[in-house]
């Protein structure tokens, strides 16, 4: 591995390690936390967690298409955290058992928004009916000055797998891969840089841009 691509990976651990020590406090003792699909700065802020001897419930999403929920679900478990993998449609059925919804995103758009796994945006809205926190954790590497609106807003190249793009499946059956989470649903995004609003996600931008 180039110099280079060491020094990113340093980056990219130190971030997910900040996070997790900002993030960690949130995860209260005794409560019942669910996740969707896998992410590794998810991953890490329950271990945080964990080490400073909080008891809690996971719930984890198998997170279809590729299931992987599975992944996180056999990484908490292996540290000895209580943790349930459900089907997504469980969603719903759980939810009145959950404290607070922590996810992971792929990326963090200007309007303080997620683009993450499928399924992200129709737990956000169904937590968000309970009144349950959403919080967001994200590397400040994956914000990106694009403004969907909705999710045809987010381009085919990012929704979709690449067979699909080569025209060897009819894009009218969808199965995008990713959705958009508008900033309304989210309460808090706690990042390397701190932990923001969703209001506040413009102006980090702009510093990071400049």
């Amino acid at each position: 591995m180039s110099t280079r691509g060491r020094t990113f990976l340093e980056k990219m651990r130190a971030a997910r390690c900040k996070i997790a020590a900002l993030a960690a406090p949130f995860v209260q003792d005794r409560s019942t936390i669910l996740t969707h699909s896998f992410s590794r700065v998810v991953r890490d802020t329950l271990f945080a967690a964990a080490e400073d001897h909080k008891h809690f419930t996971v719930y984890v999403t198998e997170s279809a298409p590729d299931y992987s929920g599975r992944q996180l679900y056999e990484a908490l478990a292996e540290r000895g955290i209580s943790v349930t993998l459900i089907v997504d449609a469980a969603v719903g059925y759980v939810l009145e058992r959950v404290d607070t919804v922590l996810l992971g995103a792929e990326g963090v758009v200007e309007s303080g928004g997620i683009i993450n796994k499928i399924g992200t945006y129709t737990m956000a809205m169904c937590a968000k009916e309970k009144n349950i926190p959403i919080y967001v954790l994200a590397e400040s590497f994956k914000f990106a000055r694009k403004y969907p609106l909705n999710q045809k807003d987010l381009p085919d190249e990012q929704k979709y797998p690449l067979d699909k793009r080569n025209g060897k499946t009819d894009l009218s059956k969808e199965h995008p891969i990713v959705d958009y989470t508008p900033p309304a649903y989210i309460t808090l995004l706690f990042t390397d840089l701190g932990i923001l609003t969703p209001s506040a996600v413009s102006d980090e931008l702009i510093k990071l841009y400049l």
